[in-house]
């Protein structure tokens, strides 16, 4: 399995290149990584923090090899998205962290 830095090179890469099982591991591994910032915000901030994602994340688990087999265009927009949530989520944490420590 590819490591957190990889799927990133991955995800620039000519979507052409990566088969099924690729486009896969890409999708797991950024849901993963969501699931891990909601875990550990929850801890935080209550069990629940961010049901809606959580339903999200959810959905896109059930739907990871829909997304896989999905045309090119399709594809990359559904990555870009995804990656636009985890910067979200990363940059709400910073300024949540930066807020609490002054």
């Amino acid at each position: 399995m590819m490591d957190r830095l990889g799927y990133f090179k991955w995800v620039t890469a000519d979507p052409t290149a990566l088969n099924a099982v690729d486009r896969q591991i890409v999708v797991r591994q950024i849901v993963d990584e969501l699931q891990e910032i909601c875990d550990r915000d929850a801890g935080s901030g209550g069990i629940d923090r961010y049901p809606a994602l959580n339903r999200l994340l959810q959905t896109i688990r059930a739907s990871i090899i829909s997304i896989a087999k999905a045309d090119d265009s399709c594809w990359e927009g559904i990555i870009d998205e995804l990656l636009q949530l985890r910067t979200t989520m990363v940059d709400l944490r910073a300024s949540q962290g930066a807020r609490i420590s002054h």
